[in-house]
């Protein structure tokens, strides 16, 4: 499953949106795929929304919530997805290797969760992230936006394994085969049962559904879209 617009560094506009969720649905219905492995065309492995498309108002809410229906589709599918993190990892390109099972990142990849400086919310990234590794550390990640190295995020728990770039396509290859070695049956159970709590929505209110809407209407998020723009153009 590769995601194929390098020009942007596989950077989702709201085609990506749809087709992500396309290939999600086509992905569940074949029995007979045991493993996904989820990477990037080119020198990133994605970098989140494509901010030319949102600041242009090309991309809206409805794409962002069909966005964010297909990981959870991901993570609750129970088929096993490696995040094969080729290059940067950027905002919905880490809330996508969020969902995944494993993730292997090359060396020079940088991570981060970058929304709050576009006055978003990183989606369901605000729960599954400090499961992961912890509530300090996912909050320092989330609230300053600011990059780590994969080194980094392989220390804190937030990538199971780095490796040199001239090592990466074997090291792709030795985990899906590790994957594909265990029984389908145990792998698709234990899956689904350590992945439970963190999709469950029974203690999230309305209010907590309103806000990333509440987010992408706000005058912050269009003074930000409009400094985007204003960049845009002065490198014309």
């Amino acid at each position: 499953m590769t995601f194929n617009r390098p020009e942007v560094l596989n950077a989702g506009n709201a085609r990506f949106a749809a087709e992500l969720g396309e290939v999600v649905d086509a992905l569940a219905a074949h029995r007979d795929v045991r493993v996904v492995v989820m990477t990037g065309a080119g020198r990133a492995f994605q970098t989140g929304v494509d901010l030319t498309a949102l600041a242009a108002g090309e991309l809206h809410i409805d794409d962002l919530v069909r966005w964010e229906d297909a990981m959870t589709a991901i993570e609750r599918m129970d088929k096993p997805f490696i995040a094969s993190i080729n290059g940067h990892c950027i905002g919905g390109g880490l809330q996508l290797a969020l969902v995944c099972d494993y993730r292997l990142a090359v060396e020079d990849a940088l991570l981060s969760l970058p929304a709050v400086k576009e006055c978003l919310i990183p989606s369901m990234a605000l729960f599954r992230l400090p499961r992961l590794i912890g509530l300090a550390r996912a909050k320092e990640l989330i609230l300053l936006g600011e990059p780590i190295s994969a080194r980094e995020g392989e220390r804190i728990g937030l990538v199971n394994r780095v490796v040199a770039p001239a090592d990466f396509a074997k090291a792709v290859d030795e985990t899906v085969e590790r994957f594909l070695a265990l029984p389908p049956v145990s792998v698709s159970a234990s899956k689904r049962l350590s992945t439970a709590p963190s999709t469950s929505t029974s203690t999230r209110s309305a209010g907590d559904e309103r806000r990333p809407a509440e987010c992408f209407e706000s005058d912050e998020h269009r003074r930000a879209m409009d400094n985007i723009r204003s960049k845009k153009g002065s490198r014309r």
